[in-house]
Parts: structure tokens; sequence; C-alpha cells
């Protein structure tokens, strides 16, 4: 039996945060009725390809027209029926369509709510818009560059909407276990800002522990991202004394760790330009072939920097039995990412497809009571 079995999310989000968060729920064995709109499918099932259906497995589908006084009824009662309710609507909102807080925790006071949004429902930046890039601005991390000597880029991957849906599900189970204990449900105002702002604290230590104004400090030269011979990259994760000793024993450069200037990871940082220097001219003279020939994996972290291909179809991720092929409605097979941790007392598994638009509407509807004749009513009126 999965953890979470016999808890109900209800989900209105429709972006990344809040369908990533719930699919956590998901894959732990929630049950996720996931709420679309009514009347046409919404552009978050196409608008970036394949990304609905890796974050919406093991969830069911039904659609919904909110702005209507018998959509926000049929939300009435899934609330009622829920354990969980998860929205990213900005500050306001929710509480228009009838599923804001108030309403909710009339419906159900044990709800657990958990409203994901850019700022927060208080403070200044209440009702501002904002995306990724926004909030990875205004918490500083953006002004940090991952390389030395190199101007700070955004990501490549949407580590602000990840960051808050684990966050909110973090906070979820949390909160399921002050239920248990307590008997009372919650309200959770996850800040997408904030969470960039935690994740900051780790650069911030200098300033908030010391109050000295941190440096844009690197931990080494050889932390780094270099180009081979043939253009291929690899990265090098050469931090601590004994793996620089191993790292110039492996390329044939004592000479390096008894140069002055190198000998202690003080003088390499301080240093660390005419280190790069070497570095970057010796990695360039071998492909990456060789050296991956040349240097020992278990004495020098280092590795290819891999294409999304390359990475998915990585030996080691297949042998850890990260992919499963499963069947879907309209696309055929298709490969899913699992949820990365592996338990000893029941096994990760994808339970049902992406669901698609609206699929379990009917389903939904006739458990909540509503006859045939009803459903086909609220279809004809484009309620559901």
């Amino acid at each position: 039996m999965l953890p979470l079995e016999k808890v109900r999310v209800i989900d209105f989000s429709q972006r990344l945060p809040g369908p990533y968060c719930s699919s956590i729920l998901a894959d732990l064995g929630a049950e996720v009725f996931m709420v679309e709109r009514a009347g046409s499918p919404p552009e978050t099932r196409t608008l970036f390809p394949g990304l609905f259906e890796l974050v919406n497995r093991n969830k069911k589908s039904l659609t919904l027209d909110l702005k209507t006084e018998e959509g926000k009824k049929i939300a009435g009662e899934l609330i009622r029926r829920s354990d969980i309710l998860v929205e990213e609507f900005r500050p306001g909102v929710a509480d228009r369509l009838g599923i804001g807080y108030d309403h909710a925790r009339k419906a159900n006071p044990a709800i657990i709510y958990c409203s994901i949004s850019g700022f927060g429902h208080k403070g200044p930046y209440r009702d501002r818009v904002g995306h990724d890039i926004n909030y990875l601005s205004l918490s500083g991390i953006l002004s940090i560059s991952g390389q030395p000597e190199i101007p700070p880029s955004r990501p490549g991957v949407p580590i602000v909407d990840l960051a808050s849906g684990m966050y909110g599900a973090i906070a979820i189970l949390a909160a399921l276990r002050k239920r248990e204990r307590e008997g009372t449900g919650e309200y959770i105002d996850l800040s997408m800002l904030d969470a960039m702002i935690c994740w900051m604290s780790t650069r911030a230590g200098s300033l908030l522990v010391y109050g000295k104004n941190p440096q844009d400090e690197h931990l080494s030269a050889l932390n780094n991202v270099f180009e081979t011979k043939d253009g291929r990259k690899i990265s090098l994760g050469v931090v601590e004394e004994n793996f620089w000793q191993n790292f110039v024993e492996a390329i044939g450069r004592r000479d390096l760790a008894e140069d002055p200037r190198f000998s202690s990871p003080t003088g390499r940082r301080r240093n660390m330009r005419a280190l790069m220097g070497i570095v970057k001219k010796i990695m360039a003279g071998r492909t990456l072939e060789e050296w991956e020939k040349s240097l020992d994996w278990r004495n020098v972290p280092y590795a290819p920097v891999y294409s999304i291909g390359e990475a998915m179809n990585d030996a080691h991720v297949k042998n850890r039995g990260l992919l499963q092929e499963i069947e879907t409605q309209g696309i055929g097979k298709i490969r899913e990412v699992l949820f990365p941790v592996q338990f000893s007392g029941f096994p990760m598994d994808i339970r049902r497809p992406p669901p698609q638009w609206g699929e379990h509407t009917n389903e939904i509807l006739k458990d909540l009571g509503y006859s045939e004749g009803e459903i086909d009513y609220l279809r004809k009126d484009q309620i559901v």
C-alpha cells in the first residue's frame, strides 16, 4: 500500500508549480482530481511538448466552468470530499471563483489548502505578476555566476517552479501529519519568491551570520566546465585537497601541486585566473574519449556534459529503474521518469497514464451523485 492511498487531492492549478506538487502526491498514492477549464483544452496541454504528460500521470481529469453557479456548486462538493486543495491563482482570484480558503473551510473545516503564488498573499508585491526568471532576479540568484569569469545567466530548467512545487508537497505532508495529531486543517501560503530567498540563503551566509556583504566567490577554479579537443564539454568537481592531488597525478602535472601559487586551497583561490588558464589548455589538449580513459572517476570527480538524450539513455539511469514505458491514449508508448526515491517497503510505479482532457468527468460526477441526464445537461451548457 502506498503511503498516501485514500488521500484525495483536488488540484485547480494549470501551470507547473501546482501540477508538479500534486504529481508528487499522486506518485505517493494520493487520488488526484485535476480540474481543467470547460469549453476547450487549456494551452498548458500543448505549450511545451511532453511537459503536460510528465507532470500529470497518476491523475484524473474533469472539466469545470468555475464562473457558473453550478460549476461553483460542483467544486464545493469536491472540496467537501477532499483532503487537500492545490491552487496557484493570483491573490483574490480563487475567492472570486468561489474556491478561496474561506469558502473551502466552510465546506470542509479539515481541508489542507495550499496556495502557490508568485509573491504570497501579503506584502507590497502581493498583486505583482511574474515568472521563473523574475523570482530568480529578485532573490539575487540571477546575480551569481556559476562559473568564474562568465556572466550570470538564466538556468536551463524552471528551478523556481520545480522548487515551489516540492516545497508545496513538503508543506502538505507536514499539514497532513498535524491533522492526524490535532484534527485541524491548514492554510498554506507558499510564495515562489520566498522559496528562492530560502535557497539563496546558502550563499548569503557571510551577510546573515557575520554581517558582511558576500563576495562572488567560487569554491575552486576546478569546480567548473571545460572544453575538450573535440569540442565536447567536461565538468570537473575538484574542490577538496585529496581530489586536487589525484587530479594532478591523473593528468601528469605533479608540478602544479608543487607550484607555490597552487599548493594550498587558499593559493588556488587567490590565483584562480592563472590556474583556470592552465587547466583550460590542458583539457583542450585531449578529446573527451581520451579524458574518459585518463581520469579515474573513483578518484577524480568529473563527468561529460550530457545532452538531454544522452542523460535519459545513460546506462546507470536505466539500471536505477528511473524510466518506465507506458501506453497513452492519442500518443502511444511514452517514457516517464519515476519519483526519484527508492523505498524499501513499496515500489514506485505509474498506475495510470496522463489523462485526456476531461476524461474522468462523468466518473467523478456520478460519484458525486449526478445522473446521466444531469451530466448531459451540464455538458450541453458547457458547465463541464
